[in-house]
């Protein structure tokens, strides 16, 4: 019983505290004092709100074709670095004129991915994805051509790149 009294008088002092600033700041203003008021008045004037004029950041289903176009990114990505003509597998070996081999691959770096989505202005297809990376360029000398795929690779230039992709029938292409 005591604490259902203590707890319903401190939820009523706990209210006024929370009003107590607003009641500090009414009594510091004169009340002949103009006060001008921003009326927003919704419709008047302004353009109709449809799917193709949205803010991206309430456009739910520009967001969701995002998601979508990452996903569809980080596996185009990975098939591009499984299918490479010069991915890790394929390496280049060259012999070099003092006798010593030079072994290079391309690898895309999945930390460099950036997607952008955005709406198109065509009904068959009504998003277009850009996705852009850096490929990178692996290089390691060694004696053989053995000790050069065993060797230690370091980076010796990026190639930026961009891809476009359209949104048709449900699918990424």
């Amino acid at each position: 019983m005591h604490k259902t009294v203590f707890i319903f008088f401190f939820a009523i002092f706990l209210s006024c505290w929370g009003s107590l600033p607003n009641v500090l700041a009414a009594d510091a203003e004169t009340p002949d004092a103009p006060v001008n008021v921003a009326i927003a008045t919704p419709g008047l004037g302004e353009v109709p709100v449809a799917s193709t004029n949205l803010p991206v950041f309430l456009d739910q289903d520009l967001a969701n074709k995002h998601a979508n176009f990452s996903r569809f990114a980080k596996s185009k990505v990975s098939t591009l670095n499984r299918n490479h003509r010069m991915s890790r597998s394929r390496m280049q070996i060259i012999k070099q004129a003092d006798g010593t081999y030079r072994a290079r691959y391309h690898k895309i770096d999945s930390n460099s991915l950036v997607c952008k989505v955005r709406r198109s202005k065509s009904k068959t297809i009504p998003f277009v994805g850009v996705l852009s990376f850096k490929e990178e360029v692996f290089e390691a000398i060694a004696d053989s051509p053995d000790a050069c795929k065993k060797a230690e690779f370091s980076p010796v230039s990026i190639i930026p790149n961009r891809h476009i992709f359209s949104y048709k029938k449900g699918l990424w292409q």
